[in-house]
C-alpha cells in the first residue's frame, strides 16, 4: 500500500518537527458590578427646568437602589511571541509528528504537519526581517549534538531558504538585486562560524540560484579556508560549482569564458577548484576528452574520483559509463560511482555489465557494476548478482556478487548464494575468499536470519580462513546464537 502524500513530502516536517496546543484565557464577567455614584450639581449652576419633573414615587427609588451594579473587567492583551519563540514551536510540532510518523499514525502526522506549514508560513509573515532573524539565532547554536540544536537547526535552515526564494522573486520582479545579494552574503559570511552554520548555509545555497557574480570573492575565500583545513573542503567544492552554474544560467558568464576560466584551473593547487574546473568541463560534451586525457596524464586519483562521482551523479547514464570506463586505469575501484549511476539508471548499468561479461572484458568494471546495478531490493538486483555468481569468470565478482545477495532481507536467497560460493574451489578453497564470505555471514546476522547462521557458521567453523576472519566469525555466532555457538557442537544448543 502506498504511503499518503504527506508522507512523500520532501519538507523535513515529517522528520524533525513537533506540536503544541495553546492555552487561551478567557475574561470573567463577575456577577457584581460597581455602584455608580453621580456627583452633586451645585443650586446655582442648574438650569432652571422649563416643566416641573413629577417626584419619584417610593416603588421607583426602592427599584433604583436594589438595581444590579455591573463591573466590567479588562484583559491584558498577550504578549507576541517573539522570532525564537515561534522557531521553538515549531519544533515542538515536529516532534510530535515525527512521533505520530513512528507510530504509523498517519492521519496525526498529516494534521501535525498541516500546523506546523500554516505555523511557519505564519512566521515568514510576521518577520520581515525573518532571515536574518535566523543567522542571529544561528549563531548560538555551537554544539551541534543537542536534540534542541537538531531542531532548531531543520527551522532554521527553511527559514534561510525561504528567505533567499522570496527576495531572489522580489529581486526577478523589480530587477534589482540589491537585497537578495546582502542576504545571500550574510549567509555565505555566517557559515565558517561552527559546523551547524555551515550545513545550515550548504542547505540554503548549495544548488540554488542565489550566488551571483557579487559573491565570487567570498567563494573563493570559503575554498581557501578549506585549504588551510578549517572549513569543509566538500561544502566549499559544492558552493563554487553551484557559483559557475548561476553565471551560466543568469548570463553573467557565458560558457566560453566559463570554459576558458576552468582550462585555466585544471592546474589549480587546490583541490577544490580542479574538480569543479573538470565539472565544469565535463558539462560540454567538446572538452570531455580533454578531462579524461588530463585526469589519466596527471594521475591526480583525488579530483579523478571526485569527477567520476559527479559525472555519475550528473552525465547520461549512457555517457557517464563511457567516462567511468575511460577513468579505469586512474581507478581501478569505482564501486561508489557505480552505486550513484545505479540508483539513477540501474537498467543502463544492468546492460552495460551484460554487454562486458559477453566480450569478458573490464573484469574490475564488472565488479563495479554488480555492487552499483545488484545491491539495491529489486527484481532486476536479484537477476543481476544471480548471473554474476553463477556465470562471471572473475572471482572478484562472483565475490561481490555473494555480499549483494546477502544483504537482501530474504534468508534463504543468502544461504543459497553463501553455499554456492562455499562450494566454488576458487573460493571454498581459498582461505582469503573464505574470509570474505563471513562479511556475508554479518548481512544475514544484521536481518537476523539466525537459523541460517547457525547452519552456515558450522560450515565456516571448519574452513581455513585468516585468524582475524576467524575472530569475526566467533563474535557474530556469539551476538546471534544460543550459547553463542552453533548447533551440534560441544557447547552449544542440540541439533
Amino acid at each position: 500500500m502506498s504511503m499518503p502524500a504527506f508522507w512523500r513530502s520532501p519538507i523535513p516536517w515529517l522528520i524533525a518537527m513537533f506540536v503544541a496546543a495553546f492555552v487561551f484565557g478567557f475574561v470573567m464577567l463577575t456577577a457584581e458590578p460597581p455602584e455608580t455614584h453621580l456627583a452633586p450639581t451645585p443650586a446655582s449652576s442648574r438650569p432652571a427646568p422649563s416643566v416641573a419633573a413629577a417626584p419619584a414615587s417610593a416603588a421607583t427609588a426602592t427599584a433604583d437602589a436594589s438595581a444590579p451594579r455591573i463591573e466590567v473587567a479588562t484583559s491584558r492583551p498577550e504578549a507576541e511571541p517573539t522570532f525564537e519563540e515561534r522557531v521553538d514551536d515549531l519544533v515542538s510540532i515536529g516532534t510530535e509528528t515525527a512521533t505520530f510518523a513512528a507510530h504509523d499514525d498517519h492521519a496525526m502526522a498529516a494534521a501535525s504537519d498541516k500546523v506546523a506549514r500554516e505555523k511557519f508560513d505564519e512566521l515568514m509573515r510576521r518577520f520581515d526581517d525573518a532571515g536574518f532573524r535566523a543567522l542571529s539565532m544561528l549563531a548560538t547554536l555551537v554544539d551541534a549534538s543537542t536534540t534542541e540544536t537538531s531542531g532548531r537547526k531543520i527551522v532554521l535552515r527553511l527559514v534561510l531558504r525561504t528567505e533567499c526564494t522570496r527576495l531572489d522573486a522580489t529581486a526577478n520582479s523589480l530587477q534589482e538585486r540589491t537585497r537578495v545579494d546582502a542576504f545571500v552574503q550574510a549567509v555565505l559570511d555566517s557559515m565558517p562560524m561552527h559546523e551547524v552554520a555551515t550545513e545550515v548555509g550548504a542547505y540554503a545555497l548549495v544548488q540554488q540560484p542565489f550566488l551571483r557574480a557579487a559573491h565570487e570573492p567570498s567563494v573563493l575565500g570559503h575554498l581557501q579556508l578549506a585549504a588551510e583545513g578549517r572549513f569543509s573542503r566538500q561544502v566549499a567544492t559544492q558552493l563554487l560549482l553551484t557559483l559557475w552554474d548561476n553565471l551560466q544560467r543568469s548570463g553573467e558568464r557565458t560558457s566560453e569564458e566559463l570554459a576558458r576560466l576552468a582550462i585555466l584551473h585544471l592546474d589549480h593547487p587546490d583541490p577544490s577548484q580542479r574538480t569543479a574546473a573538470h565539472r565544469q568541463l565535463l558539462k560540454d560534451v567538446r572538452y570531455r576528452n580533454l578531462v579524461v586525457s588530463w585526469l589519466r596524464d596527471k594521475d591526480d586519483r583525488a579530483t579523478a574520483y571526485e569527477v567520476a562521482r559527479l559525472a555519475a551523479s550528473e552525465l547520461a547514464p549512457r555517457d557517464a559509463m563511457a567516462l567511468l570506463r575511460e577513468l579505469n586505469p586512474v581507478l581501478p575501484d569505482m564501486a561508489t560511482p557505480y552505486l550513484v549511476l545505479g540508483h539513477r539508471a540501474p537498467n543502463e548499468v544492468a546492460d552495460g555489465y551484460r554487454e562486458l561479461l559477453a566480450a569478458n572484458t573490464h573484469p574490475g568494471t564488472r565488479r563495479d557494476m554488480v555492487i552499483g546495478a545488484g545491491m539495491p531490493a529489486t527484481p532486476l538486483a536479484l537477476e543481476l548478482a544471480q548471473l554474476a555468481l553463477e556465470n562471471d569468470p572473475a572471482v572478484d565478482v562472483r565475490v561481490h556478487a555473494v555480499m549483494c545477495l546477502s544483504a537482501r532481507n530474504e534468508p534463504d536467497i543468502g544461504e543459497r548464494a553463501m553455499n554456492h560460493a562455499l562450494d566454488d574451489p576458487a573460493i571454498g578453497g581459498d582461505p582469503i575468499r573464505v574470509g570474505e564470505m563471513v562479511f556475508a555471514l554479518q548481512n544475514l546476522e544484521s536481518h537476523g536470519h539466525t537459523n541460517a547462521v547457525d547452519r552456515l557458521g558450522q560450515r565456516l567453523r571448519a574452513m581455513r580462513m585468516p585468524a582475524q576472519s576467524k575472530e569475526l566469525l566467533e563474535r557474530i555466532l556469539a551476538r546471534s546464537l544460543p550459547q553463542g555457538l552453533p548447533s551440534g557442537v560441544p557447547g552449544g544448543p542440540p541439533r
